[in-house]
């Protein structure tokens, strides 16, 4: 790391800490936290190798998930559960299925190298075999302040599975927690909203 990037972040984080304490005087978000983005790293995940079976077959129905998200393990116990796919039956052929499996097994969190992967390998019992990466010990520490309700009770997202709703760089393998836009709660500030929230809770 040279020393301009250090001041830089350091610097950065000094005026993030501030705008952070006086963020109920703020005027637009969005200016103040741009210059920002630029030091703090994304969360990438974009594959090394691209596959137009695995593209064709699964994009028309939602996101093309990174393999990286779960194990080689889920991913063959996924592939070989087509007919029963989280409710509805996305079978195919028996050498389609056989490509994409060995393409998401060799880009699999335990077969690739990246900044969600390892973390989220080393939190993974070696007994686990989850078939959502939302399942993961990783996922939900990553999402600990984001409520269900902001969310599956959305209806404008409806599910943690829906990534490229609040990640608009998901598709393209890229998070970041300063990019995340949820849905109905980032314009009117998500703490003001679950306060009004829990304070409507609270009333008899």
């Amino acid at each position: 790391m040279n020393k301009k990037f250090f001041w830089l972040l350091i610097i950065g984080s000094i005026v993030f800490a501030t705008l952070a304490a006086t963020r109920s005087v703020w005027l637009d978000v969005e200016k103040d936290l741009t210059f920002l983005r630029a030091y703090i790293p994304k969360v990438t995940m974009l594959p090394q190798e691209k596959n137009e079976a695995y593209a064709q077959a699964c994009a028309a129905c939602h996101m093309l998930y990174m393999p990286s998200m779960l194990p080689a393990r889920s991913w063959q116990k996924m592939m070989g559960e087509l007919q029963d796919h989280f409710g509805d039956n996305a079978e195919l052929e028996a050498a389609v299925v056989s490509e994409i499996t060995a393409y998401l097994q060799s880009q699999a969190a335990d077969k690739v190298e990246n900044i969600y992967a390892q973390p989220m390998m080393a939190l993974l019992k070696d007994e686990e075999m989850p078939m959502r990466a939302s399942d993961t010990m990783y996922f939900k520490l990553l999402h600990d302040v984001v409520k269900p309700a902001m969310v599956v009770g959305n209806p404008d997202v409806t599910s943690f599975a829906r990534c490229d709703t609040c990640h608009h760089e998901a598709v393209a393998g890229r998070f970041n927690k300063l990019n995340a836009r949820i849905p109905n709660y980032f314009l009117q500030g998500v703490w003001k909203k679950l306060e009004q929230e829990s304070k409507q809770e609270r009333q008899p």
